[in-house]
């Protein structure tokens, strides 16, 4: 017998007619050859159930095209479309791996010491990402998508527009009832979202390597503002890159009543990420506040946003402020506006005296001593104000009176002991520098601070052990650093009516006064307001003004001691 007839009776015992039909049917090879698998492609391009389906959907799908030919055309119809559709979408799949997924491995394998065991996956919905491999359109195809999208497809979406329309419908009537199987339901990640996700079959990478790798994946995926995660537990090291959550757009007033923290050191800033309320602790973060911003970037609106919440809660506040920024506090009880250098001069000593005061009796006070109410010193425009304030007083001071400004000095003594007297300040620059607040040491004593449109050069002066995030041009969008934390806030805006309604609800429409100074409140004694400048004339001439009854006499609306009590809008006329 020859070779030649030997492997024709070989071929015919392992190809017999039954072994054949049987692998037909099964969806193997038909070569018969092992290690393809039905579940799984292996190497093969299909997986075995998928060539089952295909070889007995053929032959019955022949038959009733014979039988039932327009029922049978319908469906090849239906099927070529979803055929066409899944064949679009694995080429787009094809060519997104080969501009982004496979380039990106190539270039991680040997930064990571391995030539195998990098697996990267790429969402493709993250950022960009697919937009980017679309080709420019000719005249021609635009014209076409063009006409498509205003004659066939409003027709083509009718249906399942109002399908799902129903859908909501039956949603909102049925909530009252699905609301109450939410305990059954597990929680969930809220952070599922579109993500680079990169798994390393090795036990642990180092620093240089964990910084090498997300420099690639920065530079070969171009997706800007991700937040980076790494977990090196177990015997696999994983990495996801997600997008970065942003607070809110807008921030008003509904929101701050709502958020209005009861504890007295406690203030609400605005909205995080996730739309999350942002607050400070001006007992526990610290009890002092720098804002650098440039101009425009609303550093009045967020010291007008801590100024009313510590007029509501009965403090006081004093406001430094040579250009008006403040002119919804005209008038308000508790708020002593300074806007010349001889007011805030005489302000600040004041309060240092204030805070010396406080802190000498709390001495001999029990440890839950409360030195009275808060007091909150808003210092606008640091890096003039403080040059304003030494000019006034060489240009003011007498023989023997110290070189250095008192008012310098007060406001250094307020930074390093106005925690314990319950005395904050809020310094306002455009730049912080050390120089316009006094030294080095004293810009220490600003734990939290607030920046805005900023520069490298700034962060790196005011938070330079913190990452410095990409600066937001978005109105009101602050970065709160506390330490190494920051928190990217989005601060309420107040109008200038809604701020004097939250700062005094018994009174929402304050009078202006064209002098403003050192009130004491809604109510004032004659002293008080000569003091405080509301009246023009000395405590003894007021007074006698008052007996001969010259001019608009106040009536008195109480008594503090011995001395009667006026309102400030009665004294002001």
């Amino acid at each position: 017998m020859t070779e030649v007839e030997r492997l024709i009776r070989r071929l015919r015992r392992q190809h017999t007619v039954s072994r054949v039909a049987y692998r037909y049917a099964s969806g193997r090879p038909l070569s018969g050859k092992p290690g393809y698998p039905y579940q799984h492609r292996g190497p093969g391009r299909l997986a075995g159930w998928q060539r089952q389906v295909i070889r007995l959907s053929v032959p019955a799908i022949a038959v009733l095209a014979v039988a039932q030919p327009e029922q049978v055309g319908w469906s090849v119809g239906s099927a070529a479309l979803v055929a066409s559709y899944r064949l679009r979408r694995r080429l787009t799949m094809r060519r997104f791996n080969r501009e982004y997924i496979a380039p990106t491995l190539a270039a991680l394998a040997p930064a990571m010491g391995m030539q195998t065991g990098v697996r990267l996956h790429v969402d493709p919905p993250l950022g960009n990402l697919t937009p980017r491999l679309v080709k420019p359109l000719s005249p021609a195809e635009t014209a076409v998508r063009t006409w498509y999208g205003e004659n066939v497809e409003p027709i083509i979406r009718w249906l399942p527009e109002r399908a799902q329309r129903a859908a909501w419908s039956v949603q909102r009537t049925a909530e009252p009832v699905t609301s109450k199987l939410a305990v059954f339901r597990r929680p969930v990640d809220g952070d599922q979202g579109p993500r680079i996700e990169l798994t390393a079959d090795t036990p642990y990478l180092t620093k240089e390597q964990r910084q090498l790798v997300s420099s690639i994946i920065g530079s070969k995926i171009p997706v800007t503002d991700l937040v980076e995660t790494w977990h090196q537990v177990g015997p696999r090291v994983r990495a996801v890159w997600t997008v970065r959550k942003r607070p809110p757009a807008r921030v008003g007033v509904d929101q701050v009543a709502a958020h209005l923290p009861d504890d007295d050191a406690v203030f609400y800033l605005g909205q995080g990420a996730g739309n999350q309320p942002v607050t400070i602790s001006l007992d526990d973060d610290s009890p002092h506040i720098a804002v650098s911003a440039g101009t425009g970037a609303g550093k009045s609106v967020l010291a007008q946003l801590i100024a009313v919440q510590v007029l509501r809660r009965g403090g006081q506040v004093v406001i430094l402020d040579r250009k008006g920024s403040h002119r919804w506090a005209l008038g308000a009880g508790g708020v002593d506006y300074c806007t010349k250098p001889a007011q805030m001069h005489a302000a600040l000593v004041k309060l240092a005296a204030l805070a010396d005061e406080r802190n000498t009796l709390a001495f001999h006070a029990p440890d839950d001593w409360n030195p009275g109410p808060r007091v909150l010193v808003i210092c606008e425009e640091l890096n003039a104000t403080l040059t304003q304030l030494a000019n006034w007083w060489t240009d003011n001071r007498e023989k023997g009176d110290p070189k250095r400004s008192p008012a310098v000095g007060a406001l250094g003594e307020l930074l390093f002991m106005g925690r314990s007297a319950k005395v904050n300040v809020i310094g306002v620059a455009q730049m912080l520098t050390a120089r316009a607040i006094g030294g080095p040491e004293s810009r220490e004593n600003f734990g939290v601070r607030c920046l805005a449109r900023y520069t490298a050069n700034a962060w790196k002066m005011l938070a330079p052990q913190a990452a410095m995030p990409r600066a937001s041009r978005a109105r009101g969008r602050w970065q709160v650093v506390i330490g190494d934390q920051v928190t990217e806030t989005q601060v309420a805006y107040l109008t200038a009516s809604e701020a004097r309604q939250l700062a005094c609800p018994r009174s929402p429409e304050t009078s202006q006064v064209s002098s403003p100074s050192i009130p004491a409140g809604d109510f004032l004694t004659l002293r008080q307001a000569v003091d405080a400048g509301v009246l023009p004339w000395s405590h003894d001439a007021a007074k006698k003004r008052l007996q001969r009854r010259v001019g608009h006499v106040p009536q008195a609306k109480g008594k503090q001691g011995n001395a009667d009590l006026y309102t400030r809008h009665d004294l002001v006329r």
